[in-house]
């Protein structure tokens, strides 16, 4: 997976000022927009995302302060760093109580702007983690799949918090199993509408003949046994969020309904003649490679364009080995606390085993395989022949980096503990099913205290 560059949003009304920024600020890795003035970027806020504004204070027309206002009261998460040649305190201090990271009086140092503001991104990144773990602590242990150390996964974070405040539709692409519905519920939990319903539904369990009734309901007597009216899905999420996964088995019928709801905003209920507008944002998910579809002409183009506005591509278990232990870890802890089971660790040759197994079911065969290893498990020690891999088939070899050292796998471990539990050592202990004393004890040996 590609390292997706940070993007940055510049709003001041010097244009020499705004160039040299950007110029700087693209030779250390960042993609940068400028705006002339407040006006123009609230626009630009409107349709696009950005992960950080450097936002001038005193600005003709609208102020930077009025423009940190409104970017506040819209709810969009992002950083905020104000920038004043004046460096009057009071104006630090107003720009701070209405939501500012950071604040830089001119002429500064482009390389403490670098520092400060990879500095508040980075740590803007790990409170919308924090923020995730709490929202989805309910969902069977969906949190898990944001921990680890693998780029790929952060990249997935980032735009997770960048497109949840706005109203864009998003398409989730993934492999079975690797967690495509727990994104849609992140990006719901995450945005304005996270009081209202989100829906979720997979159009490949519904019938063909029954999908149109569902997602659009119908009218009594439309047909034989619609002996009451229906509302459909999309009026049930009205407010809220519909997630529709499998999207690939939609039928071409359907698909030029669901382009006509996306476009307008209404649905008509089957047997029924009156448009209904629906206020829902739609989030899309496949495992299938809709590009291939679209050749093979079992997806409309205009429809795929109205979809793929932003895309977000959850990497395979096997792309990202180096997680396994740490998933493997967490998954150990709470189900031993479930189970009321004295199952402490794993052997060496168990987690060479995970590291190097292929996981076709992704991060819910991980979950499954390490349920079942604890239950049979009759020490307190997991061991390969807990897992059963053998009754799998030829296992297929992780082609990926490889975990080759158990103490490493411990050492991460505990790292993404400490980071789910904000640092809690009692906290942390107890969700890697290990004593305080043990968790100090190792922390120590890590070099981690």
């Amino acid at each position: 997976m590609i390292k997706e560059k940070k993007s940055v949003l510049i709003i001041d009304d010097e244009q020499n000022l705004r160039s040299s920024l950007a110029e700087f600020l693209e030779l250390e890795g960042f993609k940068c927009i400028g705006a002339e003035d407040g006006s123009k970027g609230l626009s630009l806020l409107e349709k696009e995302v950005f992960d950080a504004i450097l936002l001038d204070l005193r600005m003709p027309r609208i102020s930077g302060l009025e423009v940190l206002q409104t970017i506040r009261e819209r709810g969009l998460d992002i950083v905020v760093i104000m920038m004043s040649a004046h460096g009057e305190i009071d104006d630090a201090v107003s720009a701070m109580k209405l939501g500012a990271d950071d604040y830089l009086v001119k002429p500064f140092d482009p390389s403490e702007l670098v520092l400060r503001l990879s500095r508040a991104v980075n740590s803007h990144r790990l409170q919308t983690l924090s923020k995730v773990h709490k929202r989805l602590s309910s969902e069977n242990s969906a949190q898990n799949l944001w921990l680890g150390d693998d780029p790929s996964m952060a990249e997935v974070v980032s735009l997770v918090r960048r497109v949840a405040p706005v109203q864009t539709t998003v398409l989730i692409t993934g492999d079975s199993g690797t967690g495509k519905e727990v994104v849609a519920r992140a990006i719901h939990s995450l945005s304005p509408r996270s009081e209202a319903a989100f829906v979720p539904v997979n159009v490949a369990a519904i019938p063909e003949s029954l999908q149109e009734s569902e997602l659009f309901g119908y009218e009594k007597g439309s047909f034989t046994g619609a002996d009451n009216r229906k509302l459909g899905l999309f009026e049930l999420a009205s407010g809220g969020t519909l997630f529709l996964d499998e999207l690939g088995e939609m039928s071409l019928s359907l698909q030029v309904k669901l382009l006509r709801v996306l476009q307008e905003r209404v649905v008509v209920r089957v047997g029924g003649i009156k448009s209904i507008p629906v206020d829902v944002r739609i989030i899309g998910a496949t495992n299938k490679n809709l590009e291939t579809a679209l050749a093979n002409g079992l997806f409309r183009e205009d429809l795929y364009f109205r979809l793929n506005v932003i895309r977000i591509k959850i990497p395979a278990l096997r792309d990202r080995p180096s997680d396994i232990p740490v998933l493997a870890s967490l998954f150990l802890a709470k189900i031993s606390r479930e189970t009321g089971k004295q199952i402490s660790s794993f052997s060496a040759e168990a987690l060479e085993m995970l590291s190097s197994y292929h996981f076709p079911g992704n991060v819910r065969e991980l979950q499954n395989l390490v349920e079942r290893a604890v239950i049979l498990c009759e020490g307190s020690v997991l061991r390969p022949e807990d897992f059963g891999l053998d009754q799998l088939g030829p296992k297929q070899k992780n082609v990926g980096l490889r975990s080759g050292s158990v103490k490493e796998a411990e050492r991460i471990a505990i790292i993404a503990a400490l980071e789910l539990t904000k640092g809690h050592r009692e906290k942390t202990a107890a969700e890697l099913g290990i004593t305080r004393r043990t968790l100090l004890n190792k922390m120590k040996e890590h070099n981690l205290l």
